[in-house]
């Protein structure tokens, strides 16, 4: 490893920048502000835009900018290891340049791999970009998968990255504020994401509908995505007035939100390991969600949550009824979730993780060079046979 006092410049390729919305660029602003204050990490991590906030046209120009300012920073070297955040389609071939830009200027790179769906979206490409992206992976250093599923998966479909692998389950960072108990004595459910059929909503709905008899619960459905579909929906069956839905919350109005919150409710088709779980883990507060990707080595159905199959209406309105009825189950899945964040998904201890995986690969690149200069093909060898 190299010397703990060594500076270390990391570039992370996010795609909206800071306070951007979206699970990686709220992940990358936690693991900056901790790695800026944490002492003795001799870390300094510097975003690289890819994508931009603006219209997807100008897309190109942003990322053209990024590759500009990673060839100048290597050429200066002022960089030592390049991390980049991969989704799905647009993320994907931007990432797949990325890659390739900072093979050619010898910066070694990790790929961290985000998106939920990735595993259709790969079998769906063509086979020129296939064959492209594959190439990314198998030139990478290392490859951060966010759950065991993942490992199997690339495994199976490249086994050539097998030792390149590192399980990093995503963090959020402890909640120290408990939560504020509704004035009315109502259960209050939240769903925190993008609203649509991929995250399940259109089911949500349909289950608080035919919960619309009972007046001891209230809802709050946040996100970006198909709003307005939503609202018509509430209002289609009557629970509009007991349902907020608000659109895309910041991630103060996020923290408000959780903290009045009974249950949080994700019934997801598609999905990685998403945020809003681990930030209601930190909060103590009970999940309902699918058995999808790498959630079900987080969520224990019936320890610190409930797990309901994908698309089933039926076994999401029981799985909701359940807990509104049952406060003591809420309190002991939830006094659960809080210690597993305690213990395995607190923000520090990932970021340290993160920050002595780019060490290594620095070190890794350093004995490469190292070797590679101290072997020179135009001297004649003259060691014993």
């Amino acid at each position: 490893m190299p010397e703990p006092h060594k500076l270390l410049r990391v570039l992370i390729a996010t795609p909206h920048g800071l306070g951007g919305r979206g699970g990686i660029d709220r992940m990358n602003d936690m693991v900056i502000e901790v790695i800026s204050t944490a002492p003795d990490v001799n870390v300094t991590v510097e975003r690289l835009v890819t994508r931009g906030r603006g219209s997807i046209i100008l897309a190109p120009i942003v990322l053209t900018l990024a590759l500009m300012r990673l060839w100048l920073a290597a050429r200066r070297r002022e960089v030592d290891v390049l991390h980049i955040c991969l989704s799905l389609k647009g993320s994907a071939y931007r990432k797949v340049i990325l890659a390739k830009v900072a093979k050619l200027c010898g910066v070694p790179y990790v790929i961290h791999l985000h998106g939920g769906g990735f595993e259709y979206f790969w079998l769906t490409i063509g086979a020129r970009f296939r064959r492209a992206m594959d190439r990314m992976f198998i030139e990478s250093d290392k490859i951060v998968v966010l759950g065991r599923y993942w490992v199997d998966i690339f495994t199976g479909w490249l086994p050539e990255t097998h030792g390149k692998l590192i399980v990093l389950p995503n963090a959020t960072p402890r909640q120290t504020i408990d939560k504020q108990p509704s004035s009315d004595g109502r259960v209050h459910l939240t769903f925190l994401g993008e609203l649509g059929r991929r995250k399940g909503t259109p089911q949500l709905i349909a289950a608080l509908g035919r919960l619309a008899g009972r007046q001891d619960w209230t809802a709050t459905i946040a996100g970006n995505g198909d709003v307005d579909e939503t609202r018509a929906g509430a209002r289609r069956l009557g629970i509009a007035e007991r349902v907020e839905i608000p659109g895309w919350l910041d991630a103060e109005a996020t923290a408000r939100v959780l903290r009045q919150s009974d249950i949080v409710v994700l019934p997801t088709f598609i999905e990685n390991l998403p945020m809003i779980i681990l930030e209601a883990f930190a909060c103590g507060i009970p999940v309902i969600t699918t058995p999808v990707a790498a959630i079900t080595e987080v969520v224990e159905h019936g320890r610190n949550g409930l797990l309901v199959p994908v698309g089933d209406v039926g076994a999401l309105t029981d799985a909701v009824r359940r807990l509104i009825d049952d406060p003591d189950l809420r309190q002991r899945l939830g006094r659960a979730a809080r210690e597993d964040h305690a213990r395995a998904y607190d923000i520090r201890g990932y970021a340290k993780r993160l920050a002595n995986l780019w060490r290594g690969v620095a070190h890794d690149q350093e004995a490469t060079r190292a070797c590679e200069s101290s072997f020179d093909l135009t001297k004649p060898h003259t060691g014993s046979a």
